[in-house]
């Protein structure tokens, strides 16, 4: 009987390794070395399990592409069957834990290599589709009598303001992100005036 494959383990202690290191160091700061050293295992296995740095960070992104997937079934599957919109705005704009933060510094890492990295351009592409979907598909709900085009505007708005509630929570923004969640909310109640 042949033993099982070691690689997804190896894989995700190397994610989990890269992520340790975004958060200690940057992920400018980050070398394979300081990768494998956090991993407790040498280049070559890196090399052999996923490639070089910059396909780590690729497989990094893709993992968090995953993700955020995973978070949008739970959301959606969680929204009720009215008020959808405004339920969908208090779970994206709520702050968090350590954990939500560090969340944060690490798709913002990833995302600064969007420009160099074409895999992680599509990753970051993908996310914001599916973000402007769910969005726009719980406005719908909510506001039947909004045109398509002001349902996309306003879920294009929906986005850019979570991002920068995103990028404030590691500065303890917190009131900013509050004002951010209703100035959100006041974009939403546009789609009442058709």
């Amino acid at each position: 009987m042949a033993r099982p494959s070691l690689a997804p383990q190896r894989i995700e202690e190397i994610l989990d390794a890269l992520e340790v290191c975004i958060l200690k160091h940057g992920i400018q700061a980050t070398s394979l070395e300081s990768i494998a050293e956090t991993a407790g295992m040498k280049r070559t296995i890196l090399r052999h399990y996923i490639g070089n740095r910059d396909d780590i960070i690729c497989a990094l992104s893709k993992r968090w592409r995953d993700k955020y997937s995973d978070q949008w079934q739970q959301i959606v599957a969680w929204l009720p069957a009215t008020n959808r919109s405004e339920a969908m705005i208090d779970a994206l704009f709520t702050v968090g834990s350590a954990d939500r933060v560090n969340a944060t510094i690490i798709g913002e890492a990833i995302f600064s290599e969007a420009k160099r990295l074409s895999p992680i351009k599509e990753d970051q592409q993908h996310i914001m589709l599916e973000f402007h979907q769910h969005v726009s598909d719980a406005l719908k709900v909510d506001y039947p009598d909004a045109s398509d085009d002001k349902v996309s505007l306003v879920s294009h708005g929906i986005y850019a303001s979570y991002l920068m509630a995103e990028s404030l929570l590691p500065l303890k923004f917190i009131e900013q992100v509050h004002q951010l969640k209703l100035s959100t909310k006041l974009l939403c109640s546009t789609l009442s005036n058709n």
